[in-house]
């Protein structure tokens, strides 16, 4: 399965080119994680905090051109404790823009220390494991 969460540009995301800045990418991608993990565990709280966080830059995100984009995710491991998110991020229209991992992993916060993923959360989390589909477009 993939979630697909709709994120409408800011002017605030942009540079003083009109391009979306680089750092803002991170910031859909966990809007997007959150909007996913709060469809897939309505009402619960999983206790995650992010490992590590990849970005490859596609295409110019421009505003005031694109007003609106679309973050597909899925999942492309889920181990033990963590699993990695595949995030691409695209134009309404389909045409990739950028695309990324996060590596999110199960935390014990009175420990400070990784959890196993408890079953019901694996469970939760099966449908959506894929492959990567990495775009054909280099920059």
């Amino acid at each position: 399965m993939i979630h697909e969460t709709p994120i409408h540009i800011r002017y605030s995301d942009t540079d003083l080119n009109g391009h979306v800045n680089n750092a803002v990418y991170a910031t859909y991608m966990e809007e997007a994680r959150i909007a996913f993990l709060q469809e897939v565990f309505p009402g619960q709280r999983l206790p995650l905090v992010a490992a590590s966080i990849h970005l490859d830059f596609r295409r110019e995100t421009r505003y005031p051109e694109h007003t609106d984009v679309v973050v597909k995710s899925w999942l492309t491991r889920l181990g033990r404790s963590s699993f990695e998110f595949y995030h691409q991020i695209t134009s309404v229209d389909g045409e990739v823009l950028c695309e990324g991992t996060a590596v999110v992993v199960h935390y014990d916060f009175e420990t400070r220390k990784s959890a196993p993923l408890p079953d019901w959360a694996r469970q939760a989390l099966l449908p959506y494991v894929r492959e990567r589909e990495e775009s054909n477009l280099r920059v």
